[in-house]
């Protein structure tokens, strides 16, 4: 009996921590449905973890690198933008806590795109491009939206949205940010900013 009730414990308090994440996970609305289809997404298949013997997704990482078309079709590499400090935001538009980073985002791209800061949102929607347009538009998404899908998510070991990373001028990764609430957004913006004042030596 006493087991059952430890048990039991256990378990509400996992599923405490995983509400307080303040991410989408699972089917449906507010959930990560990270699969996105052959027919949508054309270059799922550039998607590279042969960057060096150090890659991962871990802090001091270099991340696999990808290439995803753009909302116009346009093929983007992430390794060529080594030298700026490059946000990669897995999203989607179904997911509630993605929506309330994306203003957050906006304002730092806005704030910072001169400094070297560029911001890919990578979009999860099954249905790509034709879904994820019409909302950027709406939203005012000032920085590129790449259409992603499974290969890039299982690539970044993504099990839950929004998931964010910050890779640093040398190309490795700095910080990881999974889920999203509004007491978060302070130190998104500080690690950002970290990111922005290390030059490509790390001093």
């Amino acid at each position: 009996m006493r087991t059952r009730t430890l048990l039991s414990i256990v378990i509400v308090s996992a599923l405490v921590s995983l509400l307080m994440l303040g991410g989408c996970g699972g089917q449906g609305e507010d959930s990560t449905q990270i699969g996105g289809s052959a027919d949508a997404i054309s270059t799922e298949a550039d998607v590279s973890t042969e960057a060096g013997d150090d890659t991962g997704i871990r802090i001091g990482q270099y991340p696999p690198t990808f290439t995803l078309p753009d909302l116009n079709g346009n093929e983007v590499t992430v390794e060529d933008f080594r030298g700026s400090v490059v946000v990669v935001d897995f999203w989607a538009t179904w997911c509630r806590p993605c929506r309330e980073e994306i203003p957050v985002l906006i304002d730092l791209y806005d704030e910072h795109k001169d400094q070297g800061l560029v911001i890919f949102g990578v979009g999860l929607d099954r249905g790509g491009a034709p879904e994820l347009a019409p909302f950027a538009e709406e939203n005012g998404i000032t920085y590129p939206i790449l259409v992603g899908g499974r290969a890039v998510s299982e690539a970044y070991k993504v099990t839950g949205i929004p998931t964010t990373f910050i890779i640093g001028r040398d190309g490795r990764i700095v910080a990881k940010h999974v889920g999203f609430a509004m007491e978060m957004a302070a130190e998104l913006t500080s690690d950002i900013v970290d990111a922005l004042a290390t030059d490509v030596t790390g001093a």
